[in-house]
C-alpha cells in the first residue's frame, strides 16, 4: 500500500508531446493520488506547439510543464518512482539511470507525433489520436485502487494496455 501519492515517470525521446502529454493528463486526472513527472533522453528544447494547443483546450495550465532530463530522475534528490512508462521503443537501455524505489518498468509504445509529416491538419490529427490513446489509458490507470497497484497483477494490466493498441496499428 502507499501512504504517498503514488510516483510516476513517463519517458519518451525528447520530453515534448507524448511523455508531457502523460504528464499532465495523469496529475489532472489523479489529482491527489498520483503524482506524474515526465522527461526524456535527449530533451527538447521546448514543448511542441500541438501540444501546448491540446493542453489549453482542456484549461492545463502549462507553467509547470518543461522538458527535463532522464538523468534528472537518478539525482540523490529524485523523487522515489513506483512506476516507469517508456512511451517510446527507441529508449536505449543503457542510457536510463538507476531510478529510487525500484520501479515498475511499463511499456506503452506510441507513435511519436512529431515524426508525422504533412499538413497542420494532419499533424494535429496525429496529436488527437495520440491524445485520445493516452486519455483512455491513464483514465484507467487513475482510477486504479492504491492496493491493486501495488500487488504483483498491476504491471502485467498495464503492459497489456499497451500491448491492445499496438495490435489495433498493426
Amino acid at each position: 500500500m502507499y501512504h504517498r501519492p503514488i510516483h510516476v515517470l513517463f519517458l519518451a525521446e525528447r520530453n515534448s508531446s507524448r511523455s508531457i502529454l502523460a504528464e499532465a493528463l495523469l496529475n489532472r486526472l489523479g489529482a491527489g493520488r498520483f503524482e506524474a513527472f515526465s522527461a526524456g533522453v535527449t530533451p527538447a528544447v521546448a514543448i511542441s506547439p500541438y501540444a501546448i494547443a491540446l493542453l489549453h483546450r482542456i484549461n492545463y495550465n502549462i507553467q509547470t510543464l518543461v522538458p527535463k532530463a532522464v538523468e534528472d530522475f537518478g539525482a540523490a534528490d529524485a523523487p522515489e518512482l513506483d512506476f516507469v512508462f517508456r512511451l517510446s521503443h527507441h529508449l536505449p537501455q543503457g542510457r536510463l539511470p538507476q531510478f529510487k524505489g525500484n520501479p515498475r518498468l511499463i511499456d506503452w509504445f506510441l507513435p511519436d507525433p512529431e515524426d508525422v509529416m504533412g499538413s497542420p491538419a494532419m499533424i494535429a490529427t496525429a496529436y488527437a489520436d495520440l491524445f485520445g490513446a493516452l486519455c483512455s489509458r491513464i483514465e484507467t490507470l487513475s482510477q486504479m485502487s492504491p492496493t491493486f497497484l501495488a500487488g504483483e497483477a498491476a504491471a502485467d494490466r498495464l503492459e497489456r494496455m499497451g500491448e491492445a493498441y499496438i495490435r489495433l496499428a498493426a
